[in-house]
């Protein structure tokens, strides 16, 4: 009798400890979630530390910029809008896109094209240094061979693109 009851002692001793161990372990992690609530605090202090945040942190930045070396392109009030010319590096007009193609030339053979929209496939053309471009604008391979070759490279260069081989008649 002696031995069941110095049993029943233990494990009553046993379960105040786990029930003292769970609520040291419920504690270690509030304390946890507050240590982490501050370290973000200190994180959202020192991004709101680097933003400007009035208008005086504005013009400081403003009187900084020297002005005088930059040229300003301001028009005479007297002189015309219609004459001053704006300068471009490249003509992107539609005119201009594929002006040495013969529109009523009809491509024949073989292009490769870009199937993200299947209604308006873009095709590969090697102008420029290669590039995609809208329907009729692509580069046609006169045989099978050439454009798989150039298929296969552009498959490697972009494995998960949907690009296939389409023939123009």
């Amino acid at each position: 009798m002696k031995i069941s009851e110095e049993l029943k002692r233990r494990i009553r001793l046993l379960e105040e400890e786990q029930e003292r161990q769970s609520e040291d372990l419920t504690t270690l992690e509030q304390l946890r979630d507050l240590a982490s609530i501050e370290e973000l605090e200190q994180e959202l202090a020192a991004i709101d530390s680097n933003m400007p945040i009035s208008n005086k942190t504005r013009d400081t930045v403003r009187k900084n910029i020297d002005l005088s070396k930059e040229p300003l392109l301001i028009p005479d009030e007297d002189a015309p809008l219609a004459h001053i010319k704006e300068e471009h590096d490249i003509d992107l007009s539609m005119e201009m896109l594929g002006q040495h193609k013969n529109q009523s030339q009809v491509q024949q053979g073989y292009v490769v094209c870009l199937m993200f929209n299947i209604s308006t496939p873009s095709e590969w053309s090697e102008e420029a240094g290669g590039g995609w471009r809208g329907k009729g604008m692509g580069t046609s391979y006169n045989n099978r061979a050439d454009a798989a070759k150039i298929l296969q490279q552009l498959k490697q260069k972009w494995p998960d693109y949907p690009i296939e081989l389409r023939q123009v008649k």
